[in-house]
């Protein structure tokens, strides 16, 4: 396995020029508080306003099967947007908020770490472990799954994919939260932004608002995020095909993790393992500009269905571009 940073680099050697390398480092590496707090921000209150829309349908509505109908698909988009906040920690912890890193680690706490129970400055220690001891048995990625028996279960079909998930569930949330390095002091501030959010609630509208809306983020927050959250990491990597980033990564691109599972820029991990810089906004951009002008990245693995391939992890059939 690999245990020094630089042979996790590949088999990838970019083929873009000198003024292309520029071109594309001047274009895609952008900081902006303004850009990355307004797709941050969409994330964070549409997650309130679906859990105050759906308090008002269901209180104000008899209809069993349109009860149902919101619940089901406000869990859907919530727990998507969830997954969404915690790519954004994630990206946080590569400073795309700001250059500085006491701003950009105040802006990515308060509106996504602080209430998914993360902080940035805690995330980036073990993020850039992955990064930096990729596949190796040092990876905590890749330690996360090898403690919950994930990379010694022979998964056939997506079937049993989901019941394997389902099994690992308690055990998986406990290691991710080690992982994460949620202590203490994390739940304190999760508990007092909850607090926060519910005092308002109440101020503008009532208690029972306040109770519902908290009572529902906590559920699928412990629940429903978890299970996506597994089907996202699971995608991402498979370190038994190989050695390098570029033969174990993969760009999820199918409608599916767009729409679902890989919000916020995680659906083109590839690229972000192999041009980490790259801001979560630029993500699709960058992949184009990629795509169009470095002949080794469309070499990188690019899945475009998702529950396809998920219980396999077969190679498929590279992009071409003229």
């Amino acid at each position: 396995m690999i245990t020094n940073k630089e042979d996790t680099s590949f088999e990838y050697k970019s083929e873009m020029n000198f003024e292309q390398k520029q071109m594309f480092r001047k274009l895609f590496s952008e900081k902006s508080i303004p850009k990355a707090g307004f797709w941050n921000l969409s994330y964070l209150m549409s997650i309130y306003a679906t859990l105050v829309l759906g308090f008002f349908t269901v209180q104000h509505n008899d209809s069993y099967l349109l009860n149902f109908t919101v619940i089901f698909f406000s869990v859907l988009f919530i727990t998507r947007q969830m997954r969404g906040l915690e790519n954004i920690v994630h990206f946080g912890s590569h400073n795309n908020f700001s250059k500085n890193r006491k701003t950009n680690d105040l802006l990515t706490n308060l509106f996504a770490a602080w209430p998914m129970l993360q902080d940035v400055s805690q995330y980036r220690i073990f993020h850039a472990l992955h990064h930096g001891e990729y596949a190796s048995h040092q990876d905590p990625c890749r330690i996360r799954l090898e403690n919950i028996g994930a990379n010694t279960q022979n998964i056939n079909s997506n079937k049993q994919l989901l019941l394997l998930i389902a099994k690992w569930m308690p055990q998986y949330v406990r290691e991710f939260y080690r992982e994460v390095k949620s202590d203490i002091g994390q739940v304190s501030i999760f508990l007092v932004w909850h607090s926060v959010s519910a005092l308002v609630l109440t101020l503008l509208h009532s208690w029972q608002l306040a109770a519902f809306v908290v009572f529902s983020w906590m559920l699928i927050m412990f629940v429903s995020l978890p299970f996506l959250r597994s089907i996202a990491e699971l995608s991402e990597h498979d370190y038994e095909l190989g050695d390098s980033v570029a033969t174990t990564t993969f760009n999820n691109l199918g409608l599916l993790d767009h729409l679902l599972i890989h919000p916020a820029g995680d659906a083109w991990h590839s690229l972000h393992h192999l041009h980490p810089t790259v801001s979560w906004w630029k993500q699709r951009k960058a992949h184009n500009f990629l795509m169009k002008h470095d002949k080794a990245y469309r070499g990188v693995i690019n899945r475009d269905k998702l529950w396809q391939d998920i219980a396999h992890f077969p190679i498929p059939k590279q992009q071409a571009v003229n």
